[in-house]
């Protein structure tokens, strides 16, 4: 079964991404007589999280609501998918996601362009959500869920429509991909870097502002629970520095984009002990290069 109980309230469901387990995990929060999802995977793993729904007895139709953090396709290809099955759900988002889960075409285009055809194909597309399901807010917002509040915070730097989630009763921050990539098959930290919008400037000042909220636990998208939020955020933050400053040296030798990865890769396997990354971690350091090398274009 690939549901996992946290807590009384929490859940996390793997979605089993990549075919790999405890890779880009969704979560579910459940009170007395409602319950949300947070985030929701790739539009090709949907089915996934129903099927854990339904193992412990809750029926999809009755999801209060779906959140996912941001529209980058792990987090949000699922949205239109269970919506479609969910038909009381709201979606909450922020603003600036808003017209993309309205029209995932703009969305589904910078995917084909980062990723490719093929990839696109293994991902599921997104369908389009309703306008008048949506609820979306500018910097925080606070939902009701029976007895618990889910404060939704405005988190930009890792792309520039994402929130985080503070579970208020549980102190517990959902981080969407405010921090790094600490997937236990790996036990080492890739940082979040994506184009087209990374901005570390603003991803350091989001993370100093999660801080404040001092939770004392976090759940991460990729992946799992963690009861150590400070040392997460120091290390995501330093593990971006390291990257940047990796890369800028890397571009002033004149190396390739490829080249640049295969060296990332190499040192991800020594790091982590490896003989051979597994295919999400291929794709994560891909992707985080590929920002990066986006960001200082732009600096």
């Amino acid at each position: 079964m690939n549901i996992e109980k946290i807590n009384d309230n929490v859940f996390i469901i793997d979605t089993l991404a990549y075919g790999e387990p405890k890779t880009v995990a969704s979560y579910l929060v459940k009170s007395d007589d409602k319950f949300a999802l947070i985030d929701v995977g790739y539009a090709y793993t949907h089915m996934n999280i129903i099927n854990a729904l339904q193992s412990i007895n809750l029926d999809p139709k009755e999801i209060t609501y779906i959140i996912p953090t941001h529209v980058h396709l792990d987090h949000s290809g699922a949205t239109g998918h269970i919506a479609r099955i969910a038909t009381k759900a709201k979606i909450v988002a922020h603003e600036r996601a808003k017209k993309h889960l309205i029209d995932p075409t703009k969305l589904i285009l910078s995917a084909k362009e980062i990723f490719g055809e093929e990839k696109m194909r293994v991902f599921g597309t997104p369908l389009p959500v309703e306008e008048e399901r949506i609820i979306s807010f500018k910097e925080e917002l606070e939902l009701k869920l029976g007895n618990l509040t889910l404060r939704c915070i405005y988190a930009p730097g890792h792309a520039p429509h994402q929130m985080a989630i503070l579970l208020v009763e549980k102190n517990l921050l959902f981080t969407a991909d405010t921090v790094g990539i600490m997937q236990p098959n790996l036990g080492i930290m890739i940082p979040t870097t994506p184009p087209p919008s990374f901005d570390f400037v603003q991803a350091t000042k989001t993370l100093d502002n999660l801080k404040k909220y001092d939770p004392a636990h976090l759940t991460m998208p990729h992946y799992g629970y963690r009861g150590d939020p400070e040392h997460v955020f120091d290390l995501t933050k330093t593990k971006m520095e390291e990257w940047i400053n990796a890369v800028k040296a890397f571009v002033k030798e004149g190396l390739t984009k490829d080249e640049i990865i295969k060296i990332m890769q190499e040192r991800i396997k020594k790091e982590a002990n490896i003989s051979d990354l597994p295919a999400s971690a291929k794709q994560s350091i891909l992707i985080s290069v590929s920002g990066i090398l986006n960001y200082i274009s732009n600096i």
